[in-house]
């Protein structure tokens, strides 16, 4: 009698927490781990594969962290693209206000498939969060939200994502936030504050660094840049991606560090 009472108190606790979390949020570990985790490709193959997925995780928050002209937003805006390529919509939370349409449309992106949102401030921005990701019916959210306003709003901030982390799970959407860093006077990217709430939720976390502009004779023509995945929950950390972007009327990019002849 006492098996029985523990086998029902079970099965209550995990229809629980699956009416809660989702169906796919407690399943038996052979089911797990005979399934791909469900992601999201990020357009860039070498960065793929190194993630051990295949790309971003779907229902997870993930964090994408440069400086300006790192090549963080490109990669960005090549994310919105692979996402409108699989039939998505994606919505483009723009705090600092510097998002480029021509250049975005240059990197794949159709601009009649996303929605593009300027919120009055940061507090605004995280405000809207939880909307868009219960309502919004959106495959991937973004947040352009410096550090330094992240910094500002941190207890609103850790609230919000605290919260999205349920609806997040039961959409099965992407949230990707860039986070701008600055440079110190000897030329190394500023601190990031050990109390920041982001790292501590984000699954997944990539850092992007330029390495060097490509030139064919005296005109530049693209950009080496290296992607270091710092955090991955789901798969190796550690490892360091080599990534070109050429400029050609488009922009692309792909995994090798070439010259542009």
């Amino acid at each position: 009698m006492a098996d029985n009472d523990k086998k029902q108190r079970f099965e209550k606790t995990v229809s629980g927490i699956q009416q809660r979390f989702g169906l796919k949020a407690i399943r038996p570990l052979k089911q797990t781990a005979a399934e791909p985790i469900p992601h999201l490709p990020t357009g860039f193959p070498d960065l793929d594969a190194a993630l051990g997925i295949g790309g971003l995780p779907h229902g997870r928050i993930s964090e994408l962290i440069g400086m300006p002209t790192s090549g963080m937003s490109t990669l960005a805006l090549k994310i919105i693209a692979s996402v409108q390529g699989q039939g998505g919509t994606a919505v483009y939370l723009d705090v600092p206000h510097t998002f480029d349409p021509d250049y975005a449309h240059r990197c794949g992106v159709n601009l009649r498939q996303m929605l593009l949102v300027h919120p009055y401030n940061g507090k605004q921005a995280i405000a809207m969060l939880p909307d868009f990701a219960v309502n919004g019916g959106f495959a991937l959210l973004l947040l352009d939200m410096p550090l330094s306003l992240q910094t500002t709003h941190q207890e609103p901030l850790s609230s919000a994502l605290g919260r999205l982390l349920a609806p997040l799970h039961q959409s099965g959407a992407v949230l990707l936030c860039l986070t701008s860093l600055q440079t110190t006077s000897d030329g190394s990217l500023s601190p990031y504050p050990a109390q920041a709430a982001l790292p501590h939720y984000a699954s997944l976390r990539l850092l992007i660094q330029k390495e060097r502009w490509l030139y064919r004779r005296q005109d530049i023509r693209g950009y080496a840049a290296q992607v270091q995945i710092i955090k991955n929950k789901l798969g190796p950390a550690g490892h360091t991606v080599p990534l070109t972007i050429t400029f050609n009327g488009t922009v692309q990019g792909d995994g090798f560090q070439e010259e542009v002849p």
